[in-house]
């Protein structure tokens, strides 16, 4: 025999009440732990992305690269500075020969103002020049020595040019200091083409190595971006069958409770008023 409790002109059984607390508590123990599984999931995902990095992290090749620039920049510096310092002293030495040229011709003529003038110049040209730092890939010029000794050319008082002796003396030491200026140009222009040549050597090892090192970031962020996509996609596809799982759970239990109601009211005796309440 059926219990029951009867309110005005409805009947309710009390197992279908049972029945739907049941199911009320079931569905939010499932949502609890669907969300519980979920939250695993989700830890689990973080864990696997370090993991990816972690694995994929490559600095220890960009150090050594970084380290690579470095110093590749570092002598880059250094030989566009004594490029530049090889190249202004090689436009000093070139005027310095204008100059000598000049006396030459002055103490030739006798003309102590011309020869004096030019030697004037000249000086203050050599006073110009830089001691370039030594370096073993460069040869030695001799501007510290030359801004040191001089030219070693006197005034033309010191010749009396409008003697032909004092313009042999001063000649034959213009030309010593001709063929010593010469020698320091011949090697300072030499000592710039190289400075020159390793700075464009070093400006395309450093634009490789950059490339190199930027290709390798870019590589290993597009490598992580990928995984991570591939992990988060999994992710979504273990929660969506999970979440399928519990939905069928749910519907296996509004099923039974459908089919207790149906046998209920298949054993409930016909509502009072109809014509089945006779044969009740």
């Amino acid at each position: 025999m059926s219990l029951t409790f009867t309110f005005g002109s409805s009947t309710t059984s009390i197992m279908n009440v049972l029945t739907q607390a049941s199911l009320a508590n079931a569905a939010s123990q499932e949502s609890y732990r669907f969300q519980l599984v979920q939250k695993l999931l989700n830890t689990q995902f973080q864990a696997k992305v370090a993991a990816l990095k972690t694995s994929s992290d490559s600095s220890a090749t960009d150090n050594f690269l970084k380290v690579q620039i470095s110093h590749a920049a570092q002598h880059k510096a250094t030989y566009s500075t004594l490029h530049a310092q090889y190249g202004s002293n090689a436009n000093i030495l070139a005027d310095i020969t204008t100059q000598i040229s000049a006396m030459q011709n002055a103490a030739s003529a006798g003309d102590s103002a011309t020869f004096d003038g030019a030697l004037a110049t000249a000086n203050a040209e050599v006073s110009y020049l830089t001691v370039v730092r030594d370096n073993p890939a460069f040869q030695p010029d001799g501007v510290a020595q030359l801004k040191t000794s001089g030219l070693g050319v006197q005034s033309s008082s010191n010749y009396d040019l409008s003697t032909p002796e004092g313009q042999a003396s001063a000649l034959a030491d213009l030309s010593n200091a001709s063929n010593a200026i010469n020698q320091i140009y011949s090697i300072t222009t030499g000592n710039q083409t190289v400075a020159g040549s390793l700075t464009s050597a070093l400006d395309s090892q450093l634009s490789n190595l950059n490339g190199t090192l930027e290709n390798d970031q870019f590589n290993r962020a597009a490598n992580i971006t990928v995984q991570t996509l591939k992990l988060k996609q999994q992710l979504n596809t273990q929660v969506h069958l999970i979440q399928l799982n519990f939905a069928n759970a749910q519907t296996a239990g509004a099923s039974l409770q459908q089919q207790q109601l149906a046998g209920q009211a298949a054993l409930e005796p016909p509502p009072p008023g109809t014509i089945f309440s006779i044969f009740g």
